[in-house]
């Protein structure tokens, strides 16, 4: 008597493979280019939201300025230093204040899979287990896709032309995104 395998030829015996109960990711759809540009641009607005107070204290010292000024538009030597503060403390907060929600958006997307412009738009950035991130994996993720867009605006056009919709750095980090 041979032996013949159940299930068909090339299947494993009955036995032997997975442990019951498990089954493989759930496969989800991949986000359209629409989606992600407009996710990027809601992230992209709520850091220009964040970083209008610092551009309010920015614009007192610039106004200050030029209403202390003389005929000639020189500022008087004692209201120089107040204003030259002013703009320094305007710099600091706009930069502060971009940070900061550019950082909570990396830790909802090391969280959650998606920051609030991906969460709006109803996507999510999964790694191949279909879990997220961390925070780690993220901030890293991210700063690749600043660094490398950045340095050519063409790369954010990749998922175009690639079988899996996956950036440079969503094959570096091997990410997907997925619609939600």
């Amino acid at each position: 008597m041979s032996y013949q395998p159940q299930g068909g030829y090339g299947a494993p015996p009955q036995g032997y493979g997975a442990p019951g109960g498990y089954q493989a990711p759930p496969q989800y759809a991949y986000a359209g280019m629409g989606k992600r540009f407009l996710a990027a641009l809601l992230d992209g607005l709520l850091v220009c939201l964040g970083t209008i107070p610092g551009w309010i204290i920015f614009g007192i010292a610039v106004a200050g300025a030029a209403s202390t000024a003389d005929a000639q538009g020189r500022i008087r030597d004692e209201a120089a230093g107040a204003f030259v503060g002013l703009i320094f403390l305007g710099y600091a907060a706009i930069f502060v204040c971009a940070l900061i929600i550019w950082l909570y958006n990396v830790y909802l997307l090391g969280r959650d899979g998606a920051s609030l412009g991906k969460r709006w738009m109803k996507i999510k950035v999964l790694d191949p287990n279909g879990q997220p991130l961390g925070f780690g994996k993220a901030f890293l993720r991210e700063l690749v896709k600043g660094l490398l867009g950045n340095l050519c605006i063409f790369l954010y056009l990749w998922p175009l032309f690639d079988n899996e919709k996956q950036g440079l750095w969503d094959k570096l980090f091997s990410t997907h995104v997925y619609e939600a």
